[in-house]
Order: structure tokens, then C-alpha cells, then sequence
């Protein structure tokens, strides 16, 4: 299954994480983690801290999917609460906007604590149309985040800071945050527990139940005895025993040269309201990384070529209307794609199979993936402790099938 194309930009850098061995034995665990993407590379650093954790990767560490992540990390949604009404109750809206900012502070934490080696800053954020006819949406969604005490600021013609047209928008100071999401998943790992259980090249082909315990076959033929599986494989569905728990799409993305002297206002994340929607940042080394023009993946095919370079012109030139001041001083320097999963309520598949409660999913699609994950990792661990999480069934695999 092909789920990445290009050069990932955020894999292109002098410090690489080291090289993890494949198992060549079979062994014994308490939880084993499928998949060494940014999200198990996040639970597997929460959990190795108190549990018998392994973790298994079919190919290197932080690459795939979690390469071809812009990274721009927000807590509102994709949707506006009234969009998801029919998904989510206004009260859960908030508890998950709250769960985002929550999410975003517990990045910074980590940070604080095992250094900034991942190019972490605080951000706010943006997100804004150019129509007219969303203009009462967007106050709506104002009104909905004011009276729910969150702190933005309604953009409209006039008051507009932008270089761009903007018929209205909502500014959230300090309402997300970017990072390097290759270093991020390079730390994850370094402060993980669990050096000597981390193995790489190591594809799962098989899970099977075994009386109380899970068997994981490896693709060199050995077995992993264990009592909890959890699958963190983003998109790949070869072992999960539940398919289609996502609705996947290809999402395109442009980096281009350094652009000394440019910049807008706050060095905001922005985000438009078009269909396909588009999404930018400024890069600390001074480049712009653009993405979107998001089409729909066909699992039975690898992602079109042709279809993704006429994606990045058009990404090249949606940029160039937003910029016109560009013209003949940009290039696009690296250009990439990748899977990601959309499901009704935007947010990630994190709880048990249906099929079998030793089986957790650890799936962050939706609209903030990292930040689902980041808030999925306590979810987890009180699934595994049995405890009550209020925010459960709405990660539930349940609420799909």
C-alpha cells in the first residue's frame, strides 16, 4: 500500500534518528504497538514509562505518513460547531476545542522538559473565506467560541491584517503551535523507556488469538506473545480486524525556497474555508510550506503521479494570488504527498475493536491527528486501567460501525 510520494521536507535534515534493529527472535511482552509513526511513536513514550512495552515499525521511525504532516497544530476543528451538530453536541465541541489547547500545552511541557530540538513555537491561528456567502457561518462560530469563553477575534474587511481578501475570519491568539513533526517523533523516541524493545523493518503479517493472549506474527517469522496489541499503522488497514475506519484522501504539499524579509502579520498558521480547503505556515528557516487540494484515495491503486503534479502547480499558483509580491522570487523546492483519514465528527479512531477488547486502535485521523494523539495517549491508558474517560465514544471505533 502506498501512502507517501515525493520528498518530505521535514525528513531532510542533519539529525536523523539512529537505526533500530528488526527482531530476529520471538518474545514476550505485556503491550505490543504496531507502527512507528508520529502516533506510536507518542504512545509508545507515554506507556514505556510505566508498562512492558514493544514497539514495531515495518519500515524507519517517523516516516510515511507522519513525514508529509505540515504540523500546523490547532485546536478548532475542520468543521464549525454547527456543521458537526448532527456528530457532536455543542457541549462536546467545547470539551474537544478544550482538549486541543490542553493538548497543545502538554506539547509545550514536554518540550520544556527534554529541550526544544523540534522547533516548537507557540502560534495563533487563522482560518478565514473569501465568500461572501460564508459570512454568517464564521459569525456564527465566533459567537459559539466567545460564548464558550475562548479567546478570538472576529477579521473582516476592515479590520483585516492580512495582505490577502478575507470576508471574514477568526483569529485565535496563541491558539496552536508548529513543529518539526520528523525531530518531534525523534525526541518521542529518545525519552521512550523502552530502548532495547524498539525495532525496526519488523512488518506484522498476522494477529491471532491465543486463549487470554494476542500472537503477532513478524514477516522474518517470529512470533510476539502479548496481552494488549495496539495499532498505530495511520492508514495501512493489512491486520486491522475493522476495515474503512476512516474515509481516505491524498493530501498535496509544496516547501519552497528561503524567502528572506517575508513575512505576515503574527506569523500566523492560516487556513482557508474552500472546498478543497488550503493551509500554510512560515518555516523557521524562512521557506513557505503551502498544502491541500485534497482528492480521494483509491485503496487499489498507488497514489496518481500525474494527478499530483498538476496538484502542486495548482498549490504553486493559489499561493501567488495570495502573494502577488512572490512573483519571480519563489521556488518550489520540495514536493510531497501523502494519506490521511477523514471521519464524520473530525476526530481520530482511538478505543477497542469490536472484534476483540485485547485490540486498541491508535488511529489519529481527523482533523488535528497529533493533537488527537496527544490527548489519545491518556485515553489509552485509561482504557488499559479501566477507567472511565468521559470523552471515550466520541474516539470509539463503535461510533463508526
Amino acid at each position: 500500500m502506498e501512502v507517501v510520494k515525493g520528498n518530505p521536507y521535514f525528513c531532510d535534515c542533519e539529525s536523523k534518528m539512529k537505526n533500530y534493529p528488526y527482531l530476529n527472535k520471538n518474545i514476550d511482552c505485556d503491550i505490543l504497538i504496531i507502527g512507528g509513526g508520529i502516533n506510536g511513536c507518542i504512545i509508545n513514550q507515554h506507556l514505556s514509562k510505566k508498562k512492558d512495552v514493544v514497539l514495531v515499525e515495518k519500515g524507519r521511525l517517523g516516516f510515511c505518513c507522519s513525514s508529509c504532516a505540515t504540523a500546523l497544530l490547532e485546536y478548532q476543528l475542520d468543521d464549525f460547531a454547527k456543521d458537526l451538530k448532527k456528530d457532536l453536541k455543542p457541549t462536546d465541541v467545547v470539551k474537544i476545542y478544550k482538549m486541543g489547547l490542553k493538548s497543545i500545552q502538554e506539547i509545550k511541557q514536554f518540550v520544556n522538559k527534554h529541550g526544544n530540538h523540534c522547533e516548537f513555537s507557540l502560534k495563533s491561528s487563522f482560518v478565514y473565506t473569501k465568500s461572501f456567502f460564508d459570512i454568517s457561518k464564521f459569525k456564527k462560530e465566533y459567537v459559539f467560541r466567545k460564548q464558550n469563553g475562548f479567546k478570538v477575534k472576529f477579521i473582516n474587511k476592515k479590520n483585516n491584517p492580512f495582505p490577502f481578501k478575507v470576508k471574514a475570519g477568526l483569529f485565535c491568539e496563541n491558539g496552536g503551535a508548529e513543529f518539526n513533526p520528523y525531530l518531534f517523533c525523534k525526541q518521542l523516541i529518545e525519552s521512550s523507556s523502552n530502548q532495547d524493545k524498539i525495532f525496526e523493518h519488523t512488518e506484522i503479517d498476522m494477529l491471532e488469538r491465543k486463549g487470554e493472549k494476542i500472537i503477532a506474527k513478524t514477516n522474518y517469522g517470529n512470533i510476539i506473545s502479548c496481552n494488549k496489541v495496539i495499532i498505530s499503522t495511520g492508514f495501512d488497514e493489512k491486520i486491522t480486524p475493522e476495515k474503512n475506519l476512516s474515509e481516505k484522501f491524498v493530501s498535496y504539499t509544496i516547501v519552497t525556497n528561503k524567502i528572506e524579509g517575508f513575512s505576515w502579520f503574527d506569523k500566523t498558521l492560516i487556513q482557508d474555508f474552500c472546498d478543497p480547503y488550503h493551509y500554510l505556515r512560515l518555516l523557521p528557516d524562512d521557506r513557505i510550506i503551502f498544502g491541500g487540494e485534497d482528492s480521494p484515495y483509491n485503496l487499489k491503486k498507488p497514489i496518481n503521479e500525474k494527478l499530483a503534479k498538476k496538484k502542486y502547480i495548482l498549490l504553486e499558483k493559489y499561493l501567488l494570488k495570495l502573494f502577488p509580491v512572490l512573483k519571480n522570487k519563489i521556488k518550489v523546492e520540495y514536493k510531497f504527498c501523502g494519506l490521511f483519514g477523514f471521519t464524520d465528527n473530525n476526530l481520530g479512531v482511538i478505543g477497542k475493536s469490536l472484534n476483540d477488547d485485547k485490540i486498541l486502535y491508535f488511529l489519529s485521523c481527523g482533523a488535528n491527528g497529533i493533537i488527537n494523539a496527544m490527548f489519545g495517549r491518556h485515553l489509552i491508558e485509561d482504557i488499559l486501567e479501566n477507567k472511565k474517560n468521559e470523552l471515550e465514544p466520541l474516539f470509539s471505533p463503535k461510533r463508526l460501525l
